[in-house]
């Protein structure tokens, strides 16, 4: 996999716009409202390797979960590239064909099914280059996330059309060791800067959009890098580091189930730093000052 990082990004304080009253994460309509009964899946491979577990840890509460996740594919549109500019194509195929693809599929179901809860678990957000409007942006930079928050609110205005609500799982960083997974230090540094731009939108966007602090329940709620075991003996990514398989994926199925029902509380969200890259995502509605 060839990544960047982008550009380095200087170091601000966030002087955070807080509602009189509200938390960073307030009470939000889905706290108060019914349990879901039927959940649908957007997302990657990441989805999809989750979706078993949780279909099959929501079926005996008389949940309805199905997936338009897509292997090799985001949420939102847009074409990654590489670093001199051509298309990524991997060993599942030619990713041009993934925004039309996997919209056209979301779309399908969420005509269909009428999901209440729609649950988005993704990493290629964070690819490190990207066409979106015609123009090639990369991940990490200020312009470059800026677009992206864009067509992630897109995305999230699409997918809430019909009445549901959105819940972010925040993509944790691969776990080490696995068993054939390989290091990925740029690669999760990114994952880390996704996850601080979801929540960010989240926190900008409660009226539809919830949060489940996927890293936190994971034991790396902000490093660059998760433990194997997050409990005894339990270990969700085993295989590969960032695939969830085998007991361990079974484990945290039930424990999101919980959550994303209301029976199980939910982690919360580390709080947005102190001192943080100067990039849409760290507080929209921030004040900033360069950090001494």
């Amino acid at each position: 996999m060839v990544v960047r990082f982008g550009l380095l990004l200087s170091c601000v304080t966030l002087t955070l716009v807080v509602v009189q009253g509200q938390s960073a994460f307030a009470a939000t309509p889905s706290q108060t409202a019914p349990p879901p009964q039927r959940i649908l899946l957007v997302g990657d491979s990441t989805a999809e390797t989750l979706y078993p577990y949780l279909r099959d840890a929501t079926a005996p509460r008389g949940v309805d979960v199905e997936s338009a996740a897509r292997i090799g594919c985001s949420v939102i549109d847009g074409v990654p590239k590489l670093d001199d500019g051509r298309p990524y194509i991997d060993i599942y195929g030619d990713t041009t064909r993934c925004a039309g693809l996997t919209s056209s599929e979301q779309n399908r179901l969420l005509a269909t099914q009428h999901p209440d809860l729609v649950v988005w678990s993704s990493e290629w957000e964070s690819w490190p280059n990207r066409v979106l409007d015609g123009q090639l942006v990369h991940f990490g930079t200020i312009p470059g996330n800026k677009t992206i928050l864009a067509h992630i609110d897109a995305a999230v205005a699409r997918l809430t059309a019909g009445g549901a609500r959105v819940v972010f799982l925040p993509p944790p960083p691969r776990a080490y060791p696995s068993v054939r997974g390989l290091a990925n230090p740029v690669g999760d540094a990114r994952l880390v800067q996704l996850s601080k731009l979801l929540r960010s939108y989240a926190r900008q966007h409660p009226d539809k959009v919830d949060v489940v602090d996927l890293p936190t329940i994971l034991q790396c709620p902000t490093a660059d890098k998760c433990p194997d075991e997050v409990a005894p003996g339990i270990r969700p990514r085993a295989l590969d580091g960032f695939h969830y398989d085998g007991d361990g994926a079974a484990w945290l199925a039930n424990q999101l189930a919980g959550m994303l029902l209301g029976t199980t509380p939910r982690p919360a969200p580390p709080a947005p730093p102190a001192c943080a890259p100067a990039a849409p995502g760290n507080g929209l509605d921030a004040v900033t000052r360069k950090c001494a």
